[in-house]
């Protein structure tokens, strides 16, 4: 199973899928999509345990911009990203934008080195076998992954592969902006 999950992660990783064209080029880099605010998708049910032992239901989070992260310890392009993810955080939580992490395929211990590593304090759900990854339709089986959620619950960009903090600054700015 974890030859599997190797070779999804690589394929993922390694090919962005195309973009959707934006009115801003720089959106459409490592695999970005924005969609139009007519056609947003909702998030399904997202809920489960926390690295740090409690619960959370994204359902929760409605009425706040809410950017989603696919991420394990163990993913070179996740450690790349998640400084530039962290960043963002902190430079947005102030205009009520709130980051969750899913921690894919992951052990504990490791997980919370990871974060502790990198001054991580945003929630991060847990999901050691995959469920709440396949539960996501608009991402693939693979990370690192992030989902940009507006205020109403629904999906308003994807970017499948790491990010930058340029990127993802972008994306939520468009959301906060009610674009």
């Amino acid at each position: 199973m974890l030859g599997v999950w190797a070779l999804l992660l690589v394929a993922a990783c390694s090919a962005p899928q195309a973009a959707a064209q934006t009115s801003d080029p720089g959106l459409n880099r490592v695999g970005a999509t924005v969609y139009a605010a007519a056609d947003r998708p909702m998030l399904p049910t997202v809920s489960g345990p926390t690295l740090a032992g409690g619960e959370l239901d994204l359902t929760s989070l409605r009425g706040h911009v809410v950017v989603l992260n696919v991420w394990a310890s163990w993913c070179a392009p996740c450690k790349a990203e998640s400084p530039a993810l962290v960043g963002v955080a902190r430079a947005t939580t102030s205009q009520g934008v709130v980051f969750v992490g899913i921690d894919e395929n992951d052990q504990g211990a490791p997980a919370k080195a990871f974060l502790a590593g990198i001054n991580s304090n945003y929630t991060n759900l847990v999901d050691p076998d995959g469920t709440l990854l396949a539960h996501l339709r608009f991402l693939p089986q693979g990370i690192p992954s992030s989902l940009v959620i507006d205020p109403q619950g629904r999906v308003a960009a994807r970017v499948i592969g790491p990010t930058t903090a340029a990127q993802m600054t972008a994306l939520v700015s468009q959301v906060l902006s009610g674009k």
